[in-house]
């Protein structure tokens, strides 16, 4: 026991610096720690948590005004949706507003109804207009996406996934064609004119599963599902199931995601934000440029030609695959952004916000990129 005491003694002076040492180490450690590893979900549903509100919300009637606009490189998508009663209100507003939209310099203008409000885009969007004093809040969004050789194609795919969202079967491309030119609520399917320009609009009514801005347009060759859906949100196509593993930079929150978007992450410091999102379109309707130019123009630059690519962008390795990396500085916010060719998929990895976050993540964001591999 004398023996024991003795050793004790001895031992105790040591205590203060093996504290000393397992600090510092666990210090060094916390500063290793930049990166977390993220793996999406091969079957990502683009579901909310199980028992989360929005999960367990039933089906809602409602009512759908969808129009596009074919273009080229893009088409123009102008969707809304509501209850019966709020969207059969805004119809022949609805329609006037068709009327009058223009395209200039490869983007669309045009006339504001009376009771409507215009917000300006974010992500995907290229603008979001608002029906005043609406409860619930009525919108109609204006999205952009690269268009495909085939306009049926591009109309007949998303139509048809319109229709599965409010619980209607399939069109047929004979169908199509047989659009009435008479803009009428209870018509499903008709044409309306903007200047010389056919605008392929859709009537729908029907009932939606909660969260349904989670599925946007799709690109050409992205196609909707068949036939009529379970209560609930539409399970993405099989393309966009692709597995995609990355390591996500630390202070990054996770945001909001779901149908093509594989991940969203937001960055907050004090008033300065931004988002990052990754999302999946088909190969063949994401060419580089028209996709770059379009990112250009949500920051309020210029359009580039093909030439001036190169020195207007760079190339980071993800894996044994190249991406093409652009840092777009404009007068209000930014944008960083990389597009990766794998397969029949481009995949779009894009940082929009504040310019002084921009320029405090970039390079956590080319880290992002880089650490992209596929299964």
């Amino acid at each position: 026991m004398y023996q024991t005491l003795f050793r004790m003694k001895r031992m105790k002076p040591i205590f203060p610096v093996l504290m000393t040492i397992l600090l510092l180490l666990s210090v060094g450690c916390s500063k290793q720690e930049e990166i977390t590893s993220y793996t999406v979900p091969k079957t990502d549903s683009g579901l909310a948590p199980a028992g989360s509100d929005s999960a367990m919300a039933p089906a809602k009637e409602v009512r759908m005004l969808a129009a596009i606009l074919p273009g080229s490189p893009q088409n123009w998508f102008f969707k809304m949706t509501g209850s019966p009663e709020q969207v059969k209100a805004e119809f022949d507003r609805f329609v006037q507003f068709l009327k009058s939209v223009s395209m200039k310099a490869g983007k669309p203008e045009w006339k504001l109804p009376e009771n409507w409000t215009q917000e300006p885009g974010s992500s995907m969007r290229f603008a979001t207009l608002k029906v005043k004093d609406s409860d619930p809040p009525v919108e109609l969004s204006v999205i952009p996406l690269p268009a495909s050789s085939n306009l049926n194609v591009d109309l007949l795919s998303n139509i048809n996934r319109w229709r599965d969202q409010v619980g209607l079967g399939n069109i047929t491309e004979a169908q199509l064609k047989d659009a009435s030119d008479t803009p009428a609520l209870d018509t499903e399917l008709f044409t309306v004119k903007a200047g010389d320009q056919p605008l392929t609009v859709v009537s729908l009514k029907g009932k939606m599963a909660a969260n349904p801005m989670s599925r946007a347009p799709f690109a050409s060759g992205m196609m909707g599902g068949g036939g009529r859906p379970a209560p609930g949100p539409v399970n993405p196509p099989a393309a966009a199931a692709s597995p995609v593993k990355f390591e996500t930079p630390k202070g990054w929150k996770p945001g909001r995601s779901g149908g093509m978007r594989k991940a969203a992450f937001n960055i907050t410091e004090g008033d300065e934000t931004g988002e990052v999102t990754i999302i999946d379109l088909a190969k063949d309707a994401s060419p580089l440029l028209p996709n770059i130019n379009r990112w250009r123009g949500q920051v309020g630059l210029k359009d580039i030609t093909e030439a001036e690519l190169p020195k207007q962008s760079e190339q980071l390795k993800a894996g044994d695959l190249e991406a093409t990396y652009v840092k777009l500085i404009g007068p209000q916010e930014a944008i960083l952004g990389a597009i990766i060719y794998r397969g029949n998929l481009a995949w779009f990895v894009k940082y929009k916000g504040s310019t002084k976050l921009a320029e405090q993540e970039e390079a956590r964001f080319k880290q992002l990129v880089q650490s992209i591999r596929f299964k």
